[in-house]
């Protein structure tokens, strides 16, 4: 088990748990990072902030976004689950790498982040030595894609690939973009921000645009796809919502609401993550 912790103030902590004993998680590991001086957003990035950990293909290593460094830290993982920090890759300055995923394609695997501080995906070419993956940047790019912007106070959220590694999806939170019928039944409209999905080339690993479509509500913190491709699940954290769209698996593009629940209560008290148990 590998979380990471994102909310120290003054360090931030990756740290991995035993798992043997489900009713008592022991800790296994930990290292804590500090930087020297603030990066090139000083209010968000006074320290390391770990957002995530990605177990690559290979099962060999984990890739550990760091939005307060800049930076993709690199873990290589032993037989016995313990692991040793080898070198970091540099993230695009002043982005904010926040969460990670990969997408193999034939014989070629590339590693993309969404970024919070700039709301931009960057993406890379992934390639392994006797030290371990290699990642070289192919494209940075909007989460709305290619040339587009977003507005003030939008955050970048989380990212996706698709099960058959053809597509990348990502959320933003207070973009607040798109306007979509109530819940409740009446109809009202309510803001929705936007979950943004790019069709993958295989050979250059390059995106293009395939929808900007609703997620449902206010600030999707989290999302997942089925085993299919054919559901999306949307966590809208500001508006106590879960929703589920269909989603064609061929052009990639979401369809209507199959399923929505309400989670929580109280102005940012809903669901931060949603996941399908198949």
């Amino acid at each position: 088990m590998f979380p990471t912790d994102t909310h120290c103030s003054d360090t931030s902590t990756f740290s991995t748990f035993s798992v043997k004993d489900l009713k008592s998680l022991g800790l296994a590991q930990n290292v804590t990072y500090t930087l020297a001086a603030p990066g090139p957003i000083p209010d968000r990035q006074e320290a390391p902030h770990l957002h995530d950990a990605i177990l690559d293909p290979t099962s060999a290593f984990l890739l550990v976004p760091d939005l307060g460094a800049d930076l993709i830290r690199v873990f290589k993982i032993s037989p016995d689950l313990s692991w040793t920090a080898t070198t970091p890759a540099k993230a695009v300055s002043g982005s904010g790498p926040r969460h990670g995923a990969f997408a193999v394609l034939g014989k070629k695997t590339f590693f993309y982040t969404v970024n919070e501080l700039d709301n931009s995906i960057t993406g890379y070419t992934v390639s392994y030595a006797s030290s371990g993956p290699s990642l070289t940047q192919i494209l940075h790019i909007s989460t709305n894609g290619p040339g587009a912007s977003v507005p003030a106070g939008t955050k970048a959220a989380e990212i996706q690939v698709s099960p058959d590694q053809r597509f990348v999806l990502v959320t933003s939170r207070g973009q607040n973009s798109l306007s979509i019928p109530a819940f409740d039944g009446s109809s009202a409209s309510i803001p929705s921000d936007p979950i943004v999905s790019f069709a993958i080339d295989g050979s250059t690993g390059a995106l293009s645009l395939a929808q900007i479509a609703s997620a449902g509500g206010r600030n999707p913190r989290g999302f997942s796809l089925n085993k299919a491709g054919d559901l999306v699940a949307s966590a809208l954290q500001d508006d106590n919502r879960v929703v589920v769209y269909k989603r064609d698996v061929k052009t990639g593009k979401l369809g209507a609401v199959v399923a929505s629940a309400t989670v929580g209560a109280g102005e940012g008290n809903g669901p931060n993550y949603v996941v399908f148990n198949e």
